[in-house]
């Protein structure tokens, strides 16, 4: 099991369905490092480093799915469960009432078999402005990001909440200029309090990579 920093570790679970002691996302920014290796070829600088100060403050998990036109996933509509459920099953082969059906199971499914808290804030879109800094990780995985959005309401999102498929069906357009690629994209972010719990992170596989302005790439 891939081991990660102890900042982006839970230290203990968020009480059962209760916000009352999560605040809001600290003002303070850092800059994630992972363990990646310095240009000069040094040893690899751990994020707990300079992360431990932060660490009880919490973290941001941004889940992502990014498909260009050239992806063999790519199409241009996405307003069905069945085209959804290409994602992950890509050969389901089942009419709509019973992809969404399916759609929906996977997703408790995915829910239950990780250690998501109770409850945890949440932000749609990118990261933008004074956030290029915080401590945060982004991952691209398709059903813990469905898991993200279809259980969101407003700025919450409920572990419990049986799952809602709407906004799955609405992708943001990916043009050239900001990316090298012309596509689409689903994006959630999830605040963290108290850390993300080991399991999950290993679960998600590894974090994508951040340039020099502290932007994904």
């Amino acid at each position: 099991m891939k081991a990660y920093p102890a900042a982006a570790v839970c230290a203990a679970e968020l009480p059962g369905g209760v916000l009352h002691n999560v605040g809001g996302p600290p003002r303070a920014t850092i800059t994630w490092r992972g363990t990646d290796r310095s240009q000069a070829g040094g040893a690899p600088r751990q994020a707990h480093e300079e992360a431990a100060p932060f660490s009880s403050r919490g973290i941001w998990l941004q889940l992502t799915i990014s498909i260009g036109q050239r992806d063999a996933r790519y199409r241009r509509d996405w307003n069905t469960a069945a085209a959804l459920l290409h994602l992950v099953e890509p050969e389901h082969g089942l009419e709509e009432s019973a992809a969404q059906e399916r759609l929906a199971a996977l997703i408790e499914k995915e829910t239950a078999r990780r250690p998501w808290p109770a409850s945890l804030l949440a932000a749609r879109g990118g990261w933008t402005g004074g956030q290029s800094s915080e401590l945060r990780m982004e991952f691209d995985h398709v059903l813990a990001t469905f898991v993200a959005m279809s259980k969101c309401t407003g700025s919450l999102w409920l572990r419990s909440r049986r799952p809602h498929l709407a906004p799955l069906h609405a992708p943001v357009l990916i043009e050239p200029g900001s990316t090298p690629m012309r596509g689409v994209r689903w994006s959630q972010r999830l605040w963290f309090a108290q850390g993300i719990p080991q399991e999950l992170l290993s679960a998600l596989g590894t974090p994508k990579p951040r340039d020099n302005r502290g932007a994904t790439v």
